[in-house]
């Protein structure tokens, strides 16, 4: 984690967003530390981005209190939060340079011009922009348009930094460069980094911590190794990676064996004692490089997934079948 001393914390008490006809978010609590990377992950509808505007003070709460570095925030415009935001479109002023784009939060804040210009420099580099100074929005490509916003959203030194989705709109491959940017970024200035995506992979790359919404409120709250290890729900274990979600006999739980925790073997007799197994069907073998990912389809009909270093030529053809297995103790059985 980041030097907190440059952060500030969030809390979140009991925060609720009720409209007429739905619940947006229904009490969820939780504590943003100092200086952390901190991702709501989640679908569409979840709240994730319901919770980020009642932070940023966009929308009104129902109930509940929002506090940040300590003081309450009831009746705290957006203006005066001092909140640097980014959003999945730049809103870059199109008739403005990128040093003038990045010097306007300075200019409202009465900022002496030497001292903006010193400041929006310094922004630019830590967003690796330096020398595009001159340039105008239309001159950049999208990648290099959201390095500007966040430079802006950086120039004027927040301690809580709030991104909204930013990286939605770019292609996958200067997504993932700009995820490592951005982890960099925050390592480098300090400051409490709020991030909202839909991408799980994304939010495992970026964060210290996740909090994952589902309908409105928070499932669980905890690393990535914490979630993907040790999910706290069904819904977490099946978001969160890849999984096999086996129906337990007792018709209340299930079990998560991930796909490098499973094994796949010709016939029971190849199983391990003492672990459980259930015959599958094996619908898919694709080779992935670093070995194979074998698609698997349970006696219920429910699909899986098991990872292996090994080819294991005798999985070919539609018709095949094999026996799956995995160790109980790294396998959680969860509520059904």
């Amino acid at each position: 984690m980041a030097d907190s001393t440059r952060g500030a914390g969030i809390r979140l008490d009991g925060v609720s967003k009720h409209y007429p006809k739905s619940i947006a978010l229904d009490n969820v609590s939780l504590d943003v530390k100092a200086g952390e990377f901190m991702t709501f992950l989640g679908p569409s509808g979840s709240g994730k981005t319901t919770t980020l505007n009642l932070i940023a003070g966009f929308t009104e709460l129902t109930t509940g209190s929002v506090t940040i570095d300590g003081k309450l925030m009831d009746n705290v415009p957006v203006h005066k939060r001092e909140l640097g935001i980014v959003f999945q479109h730049y809103a870059l002023f199109p008739h403005l340079t990128v040093l003038d784009n990045v010097t306007f939060p300075l200019g409202r804040r009465r900022v002496p011009k030497a001292k903006a210009k010193e400041l929006a420099l310094a922004a630019l580099a830590t967003a690796g922009l330096k020398g595009y100074e001159d340039r105008f929005p239309k001159e950049l490509s999208g990648g290099q348009q959201q390095r500007v916003a966040l430079a802006r959203a950086l120039v004027f030194e927040p301690r809580v930094l709030l991104l909204d989705e930013p990286l939605g709109a770019l292609d996958k491959k200067l997504r993932e460069q700009l995820q490592l940017e951005l982890r960099r970024v925050h390592q480098e200035v300090g400051r409490t980094f709020v991030f909202v995506t839909h991408d799980q992979e994304e939010a495992l790359t970026l964060s210290d911590r996740i909090a994952v919404f589902n309908e409105g409120r928070i499932e669980q709250v905890g690393t990535a190794q914490d979630l993907y290890e040790r999910p706290a729900s069904r819904f977490v274990a099946e978001f969160i990676g890849e999984s096999t979600v086996i129906e337990n006999a007792d018709n209340s739980t299930v079990t998560v064996v991930r796909p490098e925790r499973g094994e796949l073997y010709a016939d029971e007799n190849q199983v391990p004692a003492g672990q459980p197994a259930i015959r599958v069907h094996v619908r898919q073998a694709i080779y992935l490089g670093s070995g194979w990912k074998f698609e698997i389809v349970l006696p219920g009909g429910e699909v899986g997934v098991v990872r292996s270093n090994s080819q294991l030529n005798w999985l070919s053809g539609d018709n095949s079948t094999a026996v799956l297995s995995w160790n109980p103790a790294l396998a959680p059985s969860l509520a059904a």
